[in-house]
């Protein structure tokens, strides 16, 4: 592909002999293996992708006060989030303007920024305040010095950064699943994170949101959750610009795998996805959001990291068995196929498979991993044409 150029991988387009099938289209195809594991696409990815989309940080919540801030990052940049002392949310990069130090880490509270190397000082809402010696530097503007901000973007207390100040607003690319994760949980806004959990992954980012953008494997993988969702009562799925949502019913007589306590709430499932990276999770039971969230950290590792919402700071036992579930069974059996698919991708006699589609069939249709993957092949040849 001309928009390639200069990228060491296997053609997108496979021998016809190799796989036994004919007249093949690009989009029938899976993306070549080496694009899980080279180092150049990998590059590639940070500045196609990753610095020009929304990524999801954490929640209103988690700043109540003012100059309370948490740090987080978009791939291998560094960001801060920060309630000023006007009350209001902003987000900045996370470097001196002086000699690039990073400023904060973790999560506090800083009536001023204060640089650990040279001491340069900011302001909760970016501006530079003071720095030994600057008088004596010539024609200089200290506001050439201010922080320079990230966009921001609140949604039912969920805060999305994105580092391309140009870019169109999350809501406005994704109404449709935002007003969905509204509609299941109506007090979003007043929810409390009461968890997070990471994890470190021997496996690209890809490897895991394909993993996680079909059920083919499911029946035979998750055996808890298939007695916890019925796809064969009803399962809809649908696209939304950067997209997509599918809810699965929960049978009269599903079992869940755990005590859900007495008088749960029983509701149908849904499971979203926000390009490139975030994936809000609903499960039945009693009201809960999990942010799941696949974070890039080198060309076959990533980062798993699982946020749980729940509507109060202090979780109940079944909401305690709940989380424990996800990440402890759920998770654990995702990470472990992700992780021989890693290994299986360098495999000399595997270079790209072919998607099963069926959209009658949500239970085995991979539509949406199609979907993703030409996500990522557009983003990369839009790159490739600007360069």
């Amino acid at each position: 592909m001309a928009a390639l150029e200069g990228v060491d991988h296997r053609s997108l387009k496979l021998l016809e002999t190799e796989i036994g099938v004919e007249q093949l289209k690009p989009q029938d195809l899976t993306l070549p293996s080496d694009w899980y594991f080279d180092p150049a696409i990998f590059r590639r990815e940070h500045e196609a992708i990753f610095y020009r989309t929304w990524s999801y940080q954490g929640h209103a919540t988690d700043l109540p006060k003012p100059n309370d801030f948490m740090c987080g990052s978009v791939a291998d940049q560094q960001v801060f989030i920060i309630r000023g002392a006007d009350g209001q949310l902003r987000a900045f990069h996370n470097v001196c303007s002086h000699r690039a130090h990073p400023l904060l880490s973790g999560n506090g509270n800083a009536k001023r920024i204060v640089c650990p190397y040279h001491q340069w000082c900011y302001r909760s809402n970016g501006r530079f305040d003071r720095a030994r010696g600057v008088e004596s530097i010539r024609n200089w503007n200290p506001r050439d010095a201010d922080l320079k901000p990230v966009q921001l973007e609140e949604y039912g207390g969920l805060l999305f950064v994105n580092l391309d100040p140009t870019a169109t607003s999350l809501k406005s690319q994704a109404s449709g699943l935002l007003s969905d994760i509204d509609r299941m949980c109506p007090g979003l806004a007043d929810m409390v994170r009461v968890k997070r959990v990471e994890q470190d992954v021997a496996a690209n980012w890809k490897t895991l949101i394909d993993n996680n953008h079909e059920c083919y494997h499911c029946s035979a993988n998750h055996k808890s959750l298939m007695k916890w969702v019925d796809y064969s009562r009803k399962a809809v799925w649908w696209d939304d610009g950067i997209t997509f949502t599918h809810t699965v019913a929960a049978g009269d007589d599903i079992a869940a795998p755990f005590d859900t306590g007495a008088g749960a709430t029983v509701q149908d499932s849904l499971f979203g996805f926000i390009w490139p990276n975030t994936i809000p999770l609903f499960f039945p039971g009693s009201p809960s959001l999990v942010l799941f969230q696949i974070i890039p950290t080198g060309p076959e590792t990533s980062r798993v990291r699982h946020d749980f919402y729940l509507s109060s700071a202090t979780p109940t036992e079944a909401e305690q068995q709940f989380m424990i579930w996800v990440t402890d069974v759920l998770a654990k059996e995702d990470i472990e196929l992700c992780k021989r698919v890693q290994q299986g991708l360098h495999s000399i006699g595997y270079r790209q498979g072919v998607f099963v589609i069926d959209e009658t069939r949500v239970d085995i249709s991979e539509h949406h991993v199609r979907w993703f993957q030409q996500f990522v092949r557009n983003a990369l040849e839009r790159q490739g044409s600007e360069n």
